[in-house]
């Protein structure tokens, strides 16, 4: 069966509807017993259609709530779940060739569950003391047992109220989720997470067409990507704070010096989680913003084909897949495979781009309570290391956003290969282990010509010439132990996990001395050039190697229903190696820290979830930061402070956040007064305070909506260099984006739908702004912009046998507006934004 049409069952709240179920028995302490004679002999007819003959299971002991989507999955049986009877209870699973039925009376013996058919192939949970299960069958090989003839009458049943959960069709995917293990590394209810966390869905990238890991950020507040690095991982912004250590991929570190060395693609990701406040309590070194996780694509256990044409502006040409399914007939190996191939042009003049990425996952059920994971990944780009524009005055300079400021025949290559293995084991029904492997390793050659500065009021601007060719490598472990159980009324989900890692960079520069070979280009006309081509100097050459120790611990507590607290750290020791091959010096440096997290959420009313937690970061220095003395730096430390208030509605299928937050990071680096640039102090500090708002989710049948708004004041607090209270580089005081779709749910323009949204960043600083102007760059702003988008949609299923047909057109930026998305610390280096650009899909689906 075809994953979009499947029909699984949603057991959190975002998908209940309450109504009366009927007046349903009340069985009194008298059970009606029964026991199996050839057949099985019930006290009330278990089925209402054709029987079900046996099929195979494979389900392991997992919460309870999980195991019924598989049993769906499975079995494609649709399942009526009371909102509240799922929630804390777990299961020993079922394995081997069952009926559906007896499946389910496996699964559930010792829940305190039963069942009750309510029509062909639908099946309501209920209260075990509502409803007469039959016993859990007997092995096939086991002879049939003789009937109890002693049977007792059941008492005269009484009416209740019984909420359900309204099965979900997988296609509605929507805009919002149910749970996130992002902030605990536990699957817990957003609701009952006390931290701000919002997930960008597989059907909110699909629907705004981002093919850019950095274009789906737009929809979380205060988040957004300060530089590419000039087309490389980038940095990024959250709550005012800039970094390269912010980035995960299902858990493991995939930050833009040891991991992705271009940008990131999303063709094989599901989600992307953004957990707001400092991360180190689970994640390690972080700085105190927050931490994005992404979550990649999981095996398909029916299966499920695509492909998708993707043409737009500029050249843009990118076909990809996305395939899936069983490898075998019990369905226990099973697989996913994504990948694309794009050539593209730009907008940027003379800008070419070749990308591959290939994406297999395979899955393996070993038993019925252990499960492995494998998930590969193949990167190449070779694009041109892109700059963007220059400063003059107090702006930007006044010239066509297509001027590439360089030589753009000179590509940049990148070949990155990922390997993952991940192994669950379940103990029983309360303990979990898990053990998961990373090893990942990016060759990269940087080659670019690029801008040093201008010499002249006519435009003449002096570039450098690079060659840095690069190979990272990283391997982390992580082995864990899961709980869920209960110690008297009060219920646990904790982790304690310890982390093994390893990070080594390998890289020789070759360079011009920064322009002193003389080649120049015009910034008013760029056919006015200069490019000297003659050979290059090694400046240096280093190895740096890292080695990771961190141990942490995590429990989600239920002290009541409606009253959670979580509490949690980690300890973490890093150690720095860099051996400087070229001057033939070595440097070493080792951190400790620990990184406490605490959080309490409150549900006064099962709408509305009020939150606060207090967290803290580490963030190791550059390896080789020296005083003057030749000390040791400690780690960046930060502190932060959130409360918010968390709100559900329409049943659950929307849902919007609100959060107050101040952070602050102190011992950051900033230059010896007493000893000049070449040495530091540690005495900066900087402050992040401000306001967010998020909401996403359904509003009615066919139209979702993904907003958000942020209010960030992000200041230096404590420098001898810049300018003390003057706002951080990047950072908007006001940030926000919209983006709403509506798709008509019948009559004859059924399956046509339109998109509409807006993204605006407030004025930000191009450059830190000093205290002495004549120790900095002059500064510079960049200008506020509203960029408006909007999107034409078909879908239609079934269009032929087994086939459904995407269709879309994604227009970006379509009032024109001219904007600048970030600068890298320099005058020389303001990243452009793209103009009026228009993106078409095909996209056909087969089951």
């Amino acid at each position: 069966m075809h994953l979009s049409w499947q029909v699984v069952v949603t057991l959190s709240v975002s998908a209940v509807l309450v109504h009366t179920a009927g007046n349903l028995a009340e069985a009194s302490n008298e059970r009606l017993t029964a026991q199996r004679t050839g057949a099985l002999l019930l006290a009330q007819a278990p089925t209402a259609g054709e029987p079900t003959e046996p099929m195979e299971f494979n389900i392991p002991p997992q919460p309870l709530g999980s195991a019924i989507t598989a049993f769906a999955d499975q079995a494609n049986y649709r399942l009526l779940v009371p909102s509240d009877m799922a929630e804390g209870r777990t299961t020993s699973g079922v394995s081997g060739r069952h009926t559906p039925e007896e499946a389910l009376t496996l699964m559930l013996a010792g829940t305190g569950l039963g069942y009750r058919m309510t029509e062909a192939r639908t099946m309501t949970l209920e209260p075990a003391t509502l409803t007469s299960m039959p016993l859990p069958p007997a092995p096939l090989s086991q002879e049939p047992t003789p009937t109890n003839l002693n049977l007792q009458t059941q008492t005269t049943p009484k009416s209740v109220k019984v909420p359900e959960i309204v099965v979900k069709d997988v296609a509605e995917r929507g805009y919002v989720v149910d749970e996130s293990s992002s902030a605990t590394r536990i699957p817990v209810p957003i609701e009952e997470t006390p931290r701000a966390v919002q997930v960008v869905t597989r059907q909110v990238l699909d629907d705004q067409k981002v093919i850019r890991f950095s274009e789906a950020l737009r929809n979380v507040s205060g988040v957004s990507q300060a530089t590419t690095q000039g087309g490389q991982g980038g940095t990024f912004m959250i709550r005012g704070f800039a970094s390269d250590l912010n980035v995960f991929k299902n858990g493991f570190r995939d930050d833009s010096t040891f991991g992705s060395r271009a940008q990131r693609d999303v063709i094989n990701i599901e989600s992307i989680d953004v957990v707001k406040g400092p991360p180190s309590y689970l994640y390690g070194r972080s700085d105190p913003g927050g931490v994005i996780n992404q979550i990649t694509k999981a095996p398909l256990k029916e299966r499920y084909y695509s492909t998708e044409m993707i043409i737009g502006s500029y050249g843009l040409y990118r076909p990809q897949f996305d395939i899936g399914g069983p490898l075998n007939a019990s369905k226990t190996l099973t697989y996913r495979f994504n990948g694309m191939y794009e050539s593209a042009g730009s907008y940027r003049d003379g800008v070419y781009t070749n990308r591959i990425f290939l994406a297999p996952t395979i899955g393996w059920e070993a038993g019925s309570r252990t499960t492995f994971r494998f998930e590969g990944e193949y990167f190449f780009d070779k694009s041109p290391i892109d700059r963007g524009l220059v400063a003059i005055s107090r702006g930007v300079a006044p010239i066509p956003i297509t001027s590439f400021l360089g030589d753009p025949t000179r590509k940049s290559e990148v070949q990155h290969g990922k390997a993952t293995l991940i192994m669950e084991h379940w103990f029983n029904d309360m303990f979990k282990w898990r053990s998961a492997f990373r090893a990942a390793v990016t060759k990269s050659g940087y080659s670019s010509l690029e801008g040093m500065g201008l010499l002249d009021p006519n435009g003449t601007f002096l570039l450098g010439r690079f060659e840095i060719p690069t190979t990272v490598q990283s391997h982390y472990l992580q082995n864990e132990l899961h709980g869920v159980f209960s110690t008297g009324s009060i219920k646990h989900k904790t982790i304690i996990g310890i982390e093994l890692g390893r990070e080594v960079s390998s890289a020789v520069q070759f360079d011009d001395g920064f322009g002193g070979l003389g080649s120049t280009i015009n910034i008013f006309n760029t056919n006015i050039r200069s490019f000297i081509n003659e050979p290059l100097t090694k400046t240096f050459d280093t190895k740096q190697v890292n080695n990771v120790l961190g141990g942490y611990f995590g429990d989600h507590i239920s002290l009541l229903e409606n009253l959670h607290v979580h509490a949690g750290g980690r300890l973490d020791l890093f150690e720095q190696n860099l051996n400087d091959r070229f001057n033939s010096t070595s440097d070493s440096q080792t951190n400790r820290a620990f990184s406490p997290s605490v959080g309490i959420a409150y549900l006064p009313w099962k709408p509305i979830t009020l939150y606060a937690n207090y967290t803290e970061s580490f963030a190791p220095q550059t390896a080789g930061a020296r005083s003057a003395t030749n000390s040791i730096f400690d780690p960046e430390r930060g502190k932060a402070l959130e409360g918010g208030v968390k709100l559900q509605a329409f049943d659950n299928r929307l849902r919007a956040n609100i959060a107050v937050f101040d952070i602050r990071k102190k011992n950051v680096l900033t230059p010896d007064p007493n000893a000049g640039f070449l040495f530091s102090v540690q005495t900066g500090a900087q402050r992040s305070k401000g306001i967010e708002f998020d909401i996403a989710g359904k509003i009615l049948p066919g139209w979702d909506i993904i907003a958000n708004y942020a209010y960030i004041d992000a200041r230096i607090t404590q420098d001898n260099v810049f300018a003390l209270g003057s706002r951080v580089p990047n950072s908007a005081l006001h940030q926000g984006s919209l983006w709403t779709t509506y798709f008509f749910q019948e009559g004859v323009v059924k399956g046509f739908g339109a998109g509409v949204g807006m993204y605006a960043q407030g004025k930000r600083n191009g450059i830190f702004q000093c205290q002495d102007p004549t120790s900095c760059q002059d500064p510079f702003d960049l200008e506020g912009y509203v960029r408006m988008d909007a999107a034409l949609y078909y879908r239609k299923q079934e269009i032929f046998d087994k086939t459904n047909v995407l269709a879309a057109l994604n227009f970006t930026n379509v009032l024109g507006q001219r904007y600048f998305t970030g600068a890298q610390n320099f005058r020389e280096i303001i990243y452009t934004g793209a103009p009026f650009t228009v993106i078409g899909s095909l996209k056909f689906e087969f089951h």
